[in-house]
């Protein structure tokens, strides 16, 4: 039986060096090539309709009947759509931190993969994709953008500028705060470096996980004064609110 090369190349990179889960670091005994070992890949959720047709969260109901969501009908976000892939939890929740604190390449490529099978952005054709950005501070602390990163691994075709928007206040992390006082800690945080260039009018907004929507509302706040007609968020988890 003949192999082909790359195949071949595969499993002798696996002999010599044998995988393990992006996640847990289990030693993967599945074909070569797969990144998640099977417990992880059980824990993962995807966010699924229905959910609001603004912000993007899901509630009860069935398939295909998204609509507003309470939220949004009564505190109107400044970007005009939010979408996210996964639920922020499982071995989800913990690649990204994999990959925002251990700036783990290995982690990124597995969720970036998986990412791109389940990104449903159909309906939004942007012109350029921002990341959220790091204070200057925060980024020479870390090394780098987590959101950057994983912008560039999962829409590696629609050009990314990260010279337009950036972060003027080293504000408090967001997650130990409330609503309120995330929207508080993020206000007048970002301002455009210059205005967008000419025809530029669709932006993809992109970063690792939505939780209240505070960092993205004031990016998209900020990006639209300097001229954008439509900030789309994409996020690659979100947190759930439970309903009862």
């Amino acid at each position: 039986m003949q192999w082909p090369l790359a195949r071949l190349t595969l499993i002798i990179r696996d002999i010599l060096f044998p995988p393990c889960c992006a996640a847990c670091r289990a030693r993967l005994f599945a074909p070569a090539g797969g990144r998640l070992c099977h417990d992880c890949l059980e824990s993962i959720r995807l966010i699924e309709s229905p959910v609001c047709t603004v912000c993007g969260q899901p509630f009860h109901g069935p398939q295909g009947t998204g609509h507003m969501c309470g939220q949004c009908i009564k505190d109107p976000p400044s970007f005009n759509t939010a979408r996210s892939v996964f639920q922020y939890q499982g071995s989800v929740r913990t690649l990204i931190h994999r990959i925002k604190y251990k700036d783990d390449g290995h982690a990124l490529m597995a969720l970036s993969s998986m990412a791109r099978e389940h990104v449903l952005l159909d309906y939004v054709k942007p012109d350029m994709v921002i990341p959220v950005p790091l204070h200057s501070k925060r980024l020479r602390k870390r090394g780098f953008n987590q959101s950057l990163r994983l912008a560039g691994a999962i829409f590696p075709h629609i050009p990314l500028r990260v010279d337009i928007l950036t972060r003027t206040l080293n504000t408090k992390p967001q997650t130990e705060l409330s609503m309120k006082a995330r929207l508080r800690n993020v206000r007048n945080a970002f301002e455009t470096a210059k205005r967008l260039p000419e025809g530029v009018k669709t932006i993809l907004l992109v970063d690792d996980v939505y939780t209240t929507g505070a960092t993205v509302r004031a990016c998209a706040k900020t990006l639209k004064k300097a001229g954008a007609k439509e900030v789309h968020v994409f996020t690659v988890a979100r947190t759930v609110i439970a309903h009862p």
